[in-house]
């Protein structure tokens, strides 16, 4: 018997579930064509997803296997970063410690075929399928390398690779600098252990700048290490509860005077850290007003393999603060393109109704719309054109630096600057390289501005290689990163800190 519902009826919820059912079921018996229902129920499902807050989604099985890597920092494979040049997939560099690191895969290598077929023409997205499987399992790689004459078979077995959520660290003097890509589950220990290496510094800044997050107990886990026991790092209110998450362990509590980065692409569990911060008045917190991103979502796992991530809550900072910035249910699109009126520090008015007060020192802040920076730094008086910033987007910096290298010997540079401190000191780009890479890049018209990117860039990624990531960071921050170069001026501006934080 056909369920009947009144063409002015108010349906209940349990009503509205039962009319779904019977659209389904009216399709599988009634509909013209046999029409498989997993499709429609998929388009279904993301549809409904569509309707709700900018966050909730649906999750494939590719994306669930992509959120699981990034919350776990892992992934089975053999450690090889690579890319599309020229055709063909040529190796930029092994990850420390993974099976094509200690196989002796160089950089410049060029990866001809896996498990004996060709791969000329597959896009890098099928190299990655081909390259990854379960740990354990084993592989080939046909390499093509510079000076010999013969294509090396190399075999490996794919193991875990630990992805590191510390991209770089460094000192400048006395300020150490620690650069965080991920909120991965080790991202305490391993931030622990780069503080440590960096030896002893008077202060730290911390980057976080167009870090999108990660898991909430990981900006807990880091919150700890500057806070003391018993701080309230952050809450979560959701339909029903409210949670408190506190600094609970007995673990060390760094005490280092500290500079937080941000800018309108740090997100979610950035912004908890960055909140926890500046509402305990423990460190200063630069740059530009963060994302809003103040939901919190559960991962629920559905029987087919795919998922769904549902905002269960909403999270504060320990002031109170909820820095969800505003969003109009079903409208994404809008959503994110406005995110960059966020760069500036009058962008987001400050309404006295979210208005609250740091835990020591009693300062403003508010609520609302991300984590407004204490210092503002105005990066606006540097801009590059259109085809340099083409360029560095489409990789051709990256391009110009595999031809350098099928020509130079890594070696050579080694012997002559020991540390990327004095290759960044003493080494210039030649007229030869700087030339390539604007023939690649189509860069005929340049300014200042461009032709100090561009040297800055080639330097930085010739250093990357020669010596690691960090040496990246280091070259291009000291060379073109006005932001970095404020925030370590402030991080060592004793008064300064002291006067921003009363």
């Amino acid at each position: 018997m056909a369920t009947c519902f009144g063409a002015s009826a108010q349906l209940t919820e349990q009503q509205q579930i039962q009319k779904l059912n019977l659209v389904y079921q009216q399709i599988r018996s009634n509909y013209v064509d046999d029409v498989p229902l997993e499709p429609l129920v998929e388009e279904a499902i993301i549809a409904t997803f569509k309707e709700l807050d900018p966050h909730s989604q649906y999750l494939t099985h590719e994306d669930m296997e992509g959120l699981q890597t990034r919350i776990r920092g892992e992934y089975a494979g053999v450690g090889i970063r690579y890319m599309l040049h020229n055709d063909t997939i040529v190796v930029r560099s092994t990850i420390a410690h993974s099976p094509a690191n200690r196989a002796d895969i160089r950089s410049n290598d060029r990866i001809v075929a896996i498990d004996n077929q060709n791969i000329t023409g597959l896009t890098t997205d099928s190299i990655a399928a081909l390259l990854r499987g379960d740990a354990g399992s084993r592989l080939s790689l046909q390499i093509a390398r510079r000076n010999e004459p013969k294509s090396l078979n190399i075999k490996l077995q794919r193991e875990y690779i630990e992805n590191s959520s510390i991209s770089a660290s460094y000192r400048i003097g006395d300020v150490g600098y620690i650069a965080i890509s991920t909120f991965s589950k080790r991202v305490a220990s391993e931030f622990y252990e780069a503080y440590e290496a960096l030896g002893d510094i008077k202060s730290l800044v911390i980057d976080l700048r167009d870090n999108s997050g990660g898991a909430l107990t990981s900006a807990i886990d880091l919150s700890s290490l500057f806070l003391e026991k018993g701080d309230i790092i952050v809450s979560t209110q959701g339909r029903s509860r409210e949670d408190i998450y506190r600094k609970n362990q007995d673990r060390v509590s760094l005490t280092v005077p500290l500079v937080v980065i941000i800018n309108e692409n740090s997100a979610s569990a950035s912004e908890i850290f960055a909140g926890a911060i500046q509402d305990h008045d423990r460190g200063v917190i630069v740059g530009h007003t963060s994302f809003g991103k103040g939901l919190v979502q559960r991962v629920i796992d559905l029987k087919d393999g795919t998922g769904i991530s549902l905002t269960i809550a909403r999270y504060k900072t320990p002031s109170g603060r909820i820095i969800q910035r505003p969003y109009e249910m079903g409208n994404q699109q809008e959503y994110n393109r406005d995110s960059m009126r966020y760069i500036h520090p009058d962008s987001i008015p400050h309404d006295h109704k979210l208005l609250f007060k740091t835990l020591h020192s009693g300062r403003k802040v508010y609520g609302g719309g991300g984590i407004t920076p204490d210092i503002y730094i105005d990066t606006e008086s540097i801009t590059l054109s259109d085809c340099v910033v083409r360029a560095y987007t489409e990789a051709h910096f990256e391009h110009a630096i595999i031809d350098f290298w099928d020509e130079v010997s890594p070696d050579k540079i080694i012997d002559v600057y020991p540390t990327y401190e004095e290759f960044n000191d003493e080494y210039t780009i030649d007229a030869s390289l700087f030339n390539k890479f604007c023939t690649i890049a189509n860069c005929n018209t340049r300014t200042s501005s461009d032709e100090t990117f561009i040297h800055t860039m080639l330097k930085a990624l010739i250093a990357e290689q020669l010596y690691d990531s960090s040496a990246r960071h280091y070259i291009y921050g000291i060379g073109f990163d006005l932001m970095l170069q404020r925030a370590i001026a402030i991080a060592g501006d004793e008064e300064l800190m002291r006067a921003t934080l009363l």
